[in-house]
């Protein structure tokens, strides 16, 4: 189990809560005022710190999934982080990641393929009826280098089989179950669940979550050009270790995320992404 001094807490006036690991720089609960979680934590999620977090949001930084060299998503969920800074009278806290364990600097074979100082930023706020997340990167040292990130949302629902996300109609996606052309699959109406979903879209500014009782909004800037959409179904949930085998009805993803071009941040440079999540 984690260590209680690896949590850290934020409260709003309004009653709202958050929770926060530094294993990971992670967003574990947002509690809304009217006391409903609004973010998915597994309750097999693995919390010794030997693998990543199973829910909440974790940072996917400076790669996306398996796509180059690193360990699977990146090094910062893997990561301890540390306080930059916290105000409580305005419910805000910053978390920092600038040192990893060389380990996770490998491939697979052992080699080290980052080699790149930097400074990472994760920045939550409870705002009135809104959650603010901001993830910004500086390059520390004298090179260019190249990332690609996500915000990895595991948001609650009561049961994936009602959900309806408003927003993508008409847009064209990748869809990585069927491994199909993103030119001949195009969004009809509302996107909804019936197995394993694993779609890229084109950047979603604005999402609606409906579902019978409650809705949510997600919101992401211009940075981050692309949006992901997962939920593992019946089949894969029942493999991974570390979910219950019919928890993939309570939660979906909705990831804001810069997976297909790769961001290039010369030295002394700053790029910021984020989401933000608020009531309807």
């Amino acid at each position: 189990m984690t260590d209680s001094a690896d949590l850290l807490q934020l409260q709003a006036p309004d009653g709202a809560r958050a929770t926060l690991s530094l294993f990971g720089g992670q967003l574990l609960s947002w509690i809304t005022p009217d006391g409903l979680e609004r973010l998915y934590l597994s309750p097999q999620a693995v919390r010794d710190g030997s693998a990543a977090i199973r829910g909440g949001v974790p940072v996917c930084w400076p790669q996306f999934n398996r796509r180059g060299p690193l360990p699977k998503h990146g090094f910062a969920r893997l990561s301890r982080w540390r306080v930059q800074s916290q105000q409580a009278d305005c419910a805000v806290l910053q978390l920092a990641l600038d040192d990893v364990p060389a380990q996770l600097l490998h491939d697979a074979q052992g080699q080290t393929v980052w080699h790149h100082p930097f400074a990472l930023e994760l920045e939550v706020q409870l705002l009135p009826g809104a959650l603010a997340l901001t993830l910004q990167a500086r390059n520390t040292g004298d090179q260019p280098f190249r990332f690609t990130t996500a915000l990895h949302s595991y948001l609650a629902v009561d049961d994936i089989a009602a959900l309806r996300i408003r927003g993508a109609d008409g847009l064209r996606y990748w869809d990585a179950v069927a491994g199909a052309d993103p030119e001949f699959l195009q969004q009809q109406g509302d996107i909804t669940f019936s197995g394993e979903t694993d779609r890229v879209y084109p950047r979603l500014p604005q999402v609606q979550l409906i579902e019978p009782g409650r809705q949510l909004w997600l919101e992401q800037p211009d940075s981050m050009q692309q949006s992901v959409v997962w939920n593992p179904g019946a089949a894969l949930c029942a493999t991974l270790a570390d979910l219950p085998a019919n928890d993939y009805r309570h939660f979906v993803c909705v990831e804001a995320a810069q997976i297909d071009d790769e961001v290039e941040l010369q030295p002394g440079a700053v790029w910021r992404g984020g989401q933000r999540l608020r009531l309807a």
